[in-house]
């Protein structure tokens, strides 16, 4: 299941933006082939239960190669899950009683909708968890060094240290690192908040300024070479680059926040 980067210039919202459509493009054509294979009703699935005793459909059709099964799987459950959404609307007292076939049907139900309906029902890119890897790729675009996108926890900035998560004694505002430049010994945290006023953008906000406060800490307690970037872009992100800019202070030597753009400007003047 391919994400698709695209790339508009240093602009990080447009770049986000523009791969999303891009990659549910993809993911619409990729899930059309799954729901033709689920449209036959004679596919062998299996309804199985977990340890929470919730239902998981699985697909056992020996036809189909592991990959294949596997990729049914997952979009038999969504569909599943979406038809559990509103089940008693579709004549079902229970979850229980979906059989296969009615996910069979709901699948050539997708097949036989408008193109402008389909993209609908096809993976949704914002859960694809594609936004940093798009301003990861901008950075690596742009600033042409390696840039490493440490795994969750890996490098944590907390009470004036860089370290793993799991050493991390008081976690309430430890923050982990989203990029990492080895060349730069830079560490940046980065979000995308697009709709402005929602409860997720404003939550992502404080991170940011979490993450501020934290490195503050750091360059208190160490003066050494390692500089730190807050990536932020979308217009709920963006109209608090300003707070954020005099939360740095006189930290600005070593702290930066903006946008991709003004982002990549800043650490290639720091070569």
């Amino acid at each position: 299941m391919s994400k698709q980067i695209v790339l508009e210039g240093k602009n990080g919202t447009q770049s986000i933006l523009a791969s999303r459509q891009a990659t549910n493009q993809s993911n619409l054509e990729e899930d059309m082939a799954i729901w033709k294979i689920l449209a036959n009703t004679n596919l062998l699935a299996e309804k199985t239960y977990n340890k929470k005793q919730e239902i998981v459909w699985k697909c056992k059709d020996k036809v189909l190669d592991t990959k294949t099964r596997n990729e049914v799987s997952k979009v038999m459950n969504t569909i599943f899950s979406r038809i559990v959404k509103n089940a008693q609307h579709r004549g079902f007292d229970s979850a229980d009683d979906i059989q296969f076939n009615d996910i069979s049907r709901m699948a050539q139900i997708y097949l036989d909708a408008d193109s402008w309906l389909q993209i609908d029902y096809c993976r949704d890119a914002t859960r694809q968890s594609m936004d940093e890897d798009v301003q990861i790729e901008l950075l690596r675009r742009f600033l042409k060094t390696e840039i490493q996108k440490p795994t969750n926890g890996q490098y944590t900035v907390a009470n004036g240290e860089i370290q793993n998560k799991k050493d991390v004694k008081e976690q309430k505002f430890a923050r982990s690192v989203d990029a990492f430049i080895p060349s730069l010994s830079a560490y940046g945290f980065l979000k995308y908040s697009g709709p402005i006023g929602s409860v997720t953008s404003v939550h992502q906000v404080g991170e940011s300024k979490s993450f501020i406060e934290e490195c503050k800490k750091y360059c208190d307690k160490y003066q050494d070479g390692k500089i730190f970037f807050v990536q932020v872009d979308g217009g709920a992100g963006e109209e608090h680059l300003p707070e954020m800019l005099q939360l740095i202070g006189e930290h600005s030597d070593r702290i930066f926040a903006g946008n991709s753009e003004q982002v990549i400007d800043w650490l290639d003047a720091k070569k």
